[in-house]
């Protein structure tokens, strides 16, 4: 008898133990204030010794000088100087990699992830917080039409940084499509520039998911780096400036 209250005491016990375990516990009260970082708050030492050997060793790979830029470059829409230098550079890198003509260059204006540039030297840190995502360039062949309906989609969003093609926005579509200043002609085929993101359907754009990609290989972070590197060594600055890209219509 002693055998079979033990074993009930043990399983009750389990019983109880297991939904305890289970249950979720709320804290009472809860307190959060807001702490600003000044020069007042005294640093932790210990902290500080801990992390500075890993500071130190990235701070030799982010902080190399790469190219100056001439004057401050920031993001909006429908146009912008800082699209309008990233979009040239997704160009120029594309057509460089590929060995193709690229009629036209497209960037989402999420990808760009700082709101602005300041003149000055550019370093490999300016690279990444402009594109932190491991994006790769790819080349996408589109007929007049598909092109056209792209144009669209962008005006729909209010502008994008386009490269090779400029155009109206009216009633929320695209109007007076040029592409290389000649109206764009909807049985003809263009080559185009995009990330690989974009290429996927990314941002809404479903129309190049089913288009054929050319792969080149490079992470456009990397194309950034690459390019501010050669025009450093041709002694040259950067620089970017609205040109009427997108408007939008009267």
């Amino acid at each position: 008898m002693s055998k079979i209250y033990s074993k009930i005491k043990i399983y009750f016990f389990v019983i109880a133990s297991i939904f305890t375990a289970c249950k979720t516990i709320y804290p009472t009260t809860q307190t959060a204030s807001l702490v600003k970082i000044n020069k007042e708050i005294k640093t932790d030492s210990a902290t500080f010794i801990y992390y500075k050997p890993y500071k130190d060793s990235l701070d030799k790979i982010m902080k190399v000088a790469l190219v100056e830029l001439e004057e401050d470059l920031s993001k909006k829409l429908p146009e912008s100087t800082l699209g309008n230098f990233m979009v040239d550079m997704l160009k120029i890198k594309t057509e460089e990699y590929t060995k193709d003509k690229i009629d036209v260059a497209i960037l989402n204006y999420g990808g760009i992830r700082t709101p602005s540039l300041t003149k000055g030297i550019l370093n490999v840190e300016h690279a990444y917080l402009l594109m932190p995502f491991d994006n790769y360039l790819v080349e996408q062949t589109l007929t007049g039409q598909q092109l056209a309906d792209f144009c669209d989609s962008i005006a729909a969003k209010n502008g994008w940084p386009i490269s090779g093609i400029s155009f109206q926005i009216k009633n929320k579509k695209a109007q007076n499509i040029l592409v290389d200043n000649e109206p764009i002609s909807l049985t003809k085929k263009y080559n185009i520039a995009v990330n690989d993101y974009l290429a996927n359907g990314g941002d809404g754009i479903a129309l190049l998911k089913t288009i054929p990609q050319k792969q080149t290989g490079k992470l456009f972070r990397d194309a950034i780096i690459e390019y501010w590197k050669e025009q450093a060594r041709l002694g040259k600055k950067v620089s970017a400036k609205i040109e009427n890209r997108i408007t939008n219509a009267e």
